[in-house]
């Protein structure tokens, strides 16, 4: 049997040196992530992004029977709220119950735009999106996802199914500021989520600009 080390002084003095190396560096990391606690508060970052929209060649948008068929459903028979401030289309007169002064109920395309369907491509569909439809949705009586689709079942799903349509009241569909088609997703998200206090510093930041001032 080898006979055990017995560290030297010298190593001895390293193997300190590197421990107190490592304990102030995590003493350095704590401190940062503190001093950087402490200096970020509530604030507003103004981001402005430069965005290319390419749309293939499409008709001319109009309100299909189907599409109004499936808003009417989704607004006013089951009168579902809107997916950030909870409005719906029974209280848009409620006050209390629209904070936002919405003035009215619209549905959005949340997976596939519509003007963007003519570009889908229908193997990429059926191998991306379509199993994930079918997780969700197994044994759908509408769409059948357990099948593959084609092009035209594609348009169709696009405008007229209630899996690609998010019920958002007017405002957070497409007000400056406030809609999913005017800022970007990990903004939009979460706003159903905001603190009482945090949303109304927010609100008042929004009617600062609106008047012209500068807000904070």
């Amino acid at each position: 049997m080898a006979a055990a080390h017995i560290p030297s002084a010298k190593e001895k003095a390293a193997d300190m040196a590197r421990k107190n190396t490592r304990d102030q560096g995590a003493e350095a990391r704590i401190s940062d992530h503190l001093h950087n606690y402490k200096i970020v508060q509530q604030h507003i970052q103004h981001h402005t992004i430069d965005e290319l929209q390419f749309y293939p060649e499409h008709d001319q948008r109009t309100e299909s029977p189907e599409y109004k068929r499936v808003h009417r459903r989704l607004t006013v028979e089951l009168d579902l709220p809107c997916l950030v401030c909870g409005v719906r289309q029974s209280t848009l007169k409620t006050p209390a119950e629209n904070r936002y002064e919405a003035k009215a109920m619209e549905t959005h395309h949340h997976m596939v735009e519509w003007a963007l369907a003519n570009a889908i491509d229908v193997g990429k569909f059926n191998k991306t999106l379509r199993p994930n439809l079918a997780h969700r949705h197994p044994n759908d009586p509408t769409w059948h996802y357990e099948r593959p689709f084609d092009e035209a079942k594609i348009r169709a799903w696009v405008d007229h199914s209630e899996h690609n349509l998010w019920v958002l009241c007017d405002v957070h569909h497409r007000a400056k500021y406030l809609g999913i088609h005017e800022i970007t997703y990990p903004i939009w998200a979460p706003m159903d989520l905001y603190r009482d206090d945090f949303k109304q510093w927010a609100r008042e930041q929004l009617a600062d600009i609106r008047k012209g001032r500068t807000p904070g």
